[in-house]
């Protein structure tokens, strides 16, 4: 909420609240002689039931209502708003508001001084009155029911507003939360009258008899209702964890899991951690912060047992802090000074500990047991999902990339020229393509001078330098031995025909250093130079497939037969 509205709703609960209960206190001149101790009995009922509340939705539920009319038919409007406003109280202590949450304590408490003032004016404009009623005419009956329908549609409304005014939901978009409030409060007010009668007949006890079954019932509905909510979260993990299974690529997987977790779980940020064995640093992967998402990069590095998370490490244990205090004992610690609550938990593989997974939040007492719980089992599922996509990644570059140079392979590169090209038809769409095709001249002569562990470390080098130079300019690829092919897309001829200058400049400008057969401890330069050919679609030919027979009609016709060198095209 922002901080205008929380200066409107305080001071609206400064100005309307004490001056209510003075007024009312005044004119309906409250009498509790010889009824105190009554009064401290429903008082501790009725906080009793208050601490045991639900959270369905951003409704928080706790079921006073049926203790609230007990005391309301007998003492009226006044007891029950001290005792109704009491069990607030009692709530919040035990649900133990967070900084940017105080604001429900002055919107709450003028919602049900509302719900109490408003019910009761029904009540006492359909004829009810206070005391020994006997319940068995009409007149008494018609007002019992005006009480209870006008408070459960004030309090309807009131929430709606406060759901609107606070978060800025629409009017008509009424959370299911709500529904569900207004069924549970219909449900406790017959054991408001059946509190009402026992209290008539027995006393005292008659408030404990009927208590005690309804403290039981909030702890038995609470217990269950969260039990329920751990159920859902863990349903939505497992669903978490079969989207990780999809993924193909560690990229995919830690983005699919940040983006996930950070719906499951309340968090500022969140860290994950890779670990290098052999050094047992621990570096940041994977950073996430919640007011800043376009942040998603952390450089941060820690040392085993170092900080939070290198203690998490150290002892292969999950931990959770819950107040700064505790964040502060630990020397040296790398997270933020607004964080207050943090958990973590180790990223475990055969048994070793080969990262670590931190989540931490800008509120205290932000996280409860079932959250390390459910960030364990996330750990275990990203720590599955990572190793998979990278034994996929390596199969799939034992597939598709040549041993030596790191460059894709022929079969990969026809593959891909052909899938595109069959893309582009079925698309009805027309795309110049070209290959230039380039062979090192006398390469067999350089192998038999240096040794072919020169040969090859001349190709692995040739390789790094094209890559380096095309970037993300078009595809390169080892076509088979000393030859090799770039497939470019979208770009005219001459404009292949430029970059294919450029390519015979960066392979022949430069030598490349050798380290002969006959001394190893002396290197020696190289210089090597190319011939290229280029082929454009559909200048050229007929069909992208034709590319790579012309482009080698061309390196072979154009410029191995004029001199090496040089790049030529078939239209040249």
């Amino acid at each position: 909420m922002t901080r205008s509205k929380n200066i409107i709703v305080w001071l609206i609960w400064l100005t309307f609240f004490p001056t209510i209960l003075f007024y009312l206190y005044n004119t309906l001149e409250p009498s509790f002689t010889n009824y105190w101790f009554d009064l401290i009995a429903f008082a501790v009922v009725i906080c009793a039931v208050a601490v045991f509340p639900i959270q369905v939705g951003s409704i928080t539920i706790f079921f006073i209502n049926g203790v609230s009319f007990a005391i309301f038919l007998y003492f009226g409007l006044f007891a029950e708003i001290i005792l109704t406003q009491l069990a607030l109280v009692a709530l919040f202590i035990k649900i133990r508001l967070k900084k940017n949450e105080f604001h429900r304590i002055a919107t709450n408490s003028t919602m049900l001084l509302l719900t109490s003032i408003f019910s009761a004016g029904v009540y006492y404009t359909l004829g009810g009155t206070h005391g020994i009623l006997s319940l068995s005419t009409v007149d008494e009956i018609v007002p019992l029911v005006g009480y209870i329908v006008a408070s459960i549609c004030i309090n309807q409304f009131l929430l709606t507003l406060i759901d609107v005014y606070i978060k800025g939901n629409k009017l008509l978009s009424v959370p299911k939360s709500l529904f569900v409030d207004g069924l549970i409060t219909m449900l406790i007010f017959p054991i408001g009258l059946i509190l009402y009668i026992l209290y008539l007949e027995i006393g005292v006890a008659g408030i404990f008899i009927v208590g005690f079954p309804a403290i039981l019932l909030s702890v038995v509905i609470s217990t269950y209702h969260k039990g329920t909510r751990v159920n859902t979260y863990l349903h939505e993990t497992s669903e978490i964890g079969h989207e990780l299974s999809k993924k193909l690529n560690v990229k995919s997987v830690l983005d699919t899991f940040i983006n996930e977790v950070v719906k499951l779980i309340p968090l500022s940020y969140i860290y994950v951690y890779d670990i290098t064995r052999s050094s047992q640093v621990m570096n940041v992967i994977r950073f996430a912060n919640s007011d800043d998402p376009s942040r998603d990069k952390l450089d941060l590095s820690l040392e085993y047992g170092e900080g939070f998370a290198g203690r998490i490490y150290e002892t292969k244990k999950g931990q959770m802090l819950l107040t700064r205090n505790q964040i502060n004992e630990i020397t040296d610690h790398e997270l933020p000074d607004d964080v207050y609550s943090v958990l973590g938990v180790p990223i475990l593989r055969n048994n070793q500990v080969v990262g670590v997974l931190v989540v931490a939040s800008k509120q205290s007492r932000a996280y409860e047991k079932y959250h390390l719980m459910l960030l364990e089992i996330l750990g275990n599922f990203l720590s599955v999902a990572i190793e998979n996509a990278r034994h996929y990644q390596n199969e799939k570059n034992k597939s598709q990339r040549d041993r030596l140079t790191g460059l894709y392979n022929y079969r990969f590169f026809m593959e891909h020229l052909e899938e595109y090209a069959l893309d582009l038809e079925e698309k009805g769409l027309e795309e110049r393509l070209s290959v230039i095709l380039f062979d090192l001249d006398s390469f067999k002569q350089l192998n038999d001078t240096y040794g072919h562990e020169a040969g090859n470390e001349v190709l692995v080098e040739l390789a790094k330098r094209i890559e380096e130079y095309m970037g993300n300019l078009g595809i390169v690829a080892r076509y088979g031995g000393e030859e090799f092919t770039v497939l470019l897309k979208g770009i005219n001829h001459d404009e292949a025909l430029g970059i294919a200058e450029e390519i015979l400049r960066v392979i022949s400008a430069r030598p490349f250093v050798l380290k002969p057969l006959t001394n190893e401890n002396e290197n020696v330069k190289v210089y090597v130079t190319a011939s290229i050919g280029v082929a454009t679609y559909p200048d050229h030919c007929d069909s992208p497939e034709e590319l790579i027979r012309q482009a080698d009609r061309a390196m072979y016709v154009g410029a191995k037969r004029s001199g090496k060198n040089r790049v030529a095209s078939i239209a040249t």
